[in-house]
């Protein structure tokens, strides 16, 4: 009886430890209204407003060192367009983003449209995803979404997490 007890204790404990190394948890910005859910390995790292209080850039790292996520977050007055935005960030050297890979590729969410492209140079990968909100009646945002990968780290497991995770980025 107590070997059963034991044993049962032990497959309850082992299938709680596994079930936790997959939890996700959610982060959102009330302020800047967006919303990302990251595995329990990624921790947030940095944040930084303008004075001014119109963007704000957040950065997570993964536990084992060979990921990042930059999330920069803009409060915009009008319906901003997409490709001055891209055009912007894609050239703006303190970003320090590499040569574009490929072609964009363009999603319309209905409130809100996505493009994303792949971008790499001889350290990095990177796939980054730049949003913006088209409301007619209140405040539009923009957010560019960027991973950060080494290229010896990047392979089809680190595409499908870059994918969930960004496929978990929501606009409130």
């Amino acid at each position: 009886m107590k070997i059963k007890l034991i044993g049962g204790l032990l497959s309850l404990f082992l299938l709680i430890a596994v079930q936790s190394s997959f939890a996700q948890s959610s982060f959102s910005d009330d302020n800047y209204k967006f919303k990302i859910k990251l595995a329990s390995d990624w921790s947030k790292t940095k944040s930084e407003e303008t004075n001014k209080k119109d963007a704000i850039s957040y950065s997570f790292d993964k536990k084992d060192g060979k990921n990042a996520i930059m999330v920069i977050a803009f409060k915009v007055d009008n319906i901003k367009n997409l490709e001055d935005l891209v055009y912007t960030l894609e050239k703006d050297a303190t970003l320090n983003i590499p040569s574009k890979s490929g072609d964009y590729t363009d999603t319309d969410k209905g409130t809100y449209e996505i493009r994303k492209a792949m971008y790499k140079d001889n350290e990095f990968v990177e796939n980054i995803y730049f949003y913006r909100t088209k409301y007619t009646d209140k405040q539009n945002y923009a957010y560019m979404l960027r991973f950060i990968t080494s290229a010896a780290s990047y392979n089809s497991k680190t595409e499908d997490e870059i994918s969930k995770i960004a496929n978990s980025f929501t606009v409130e």
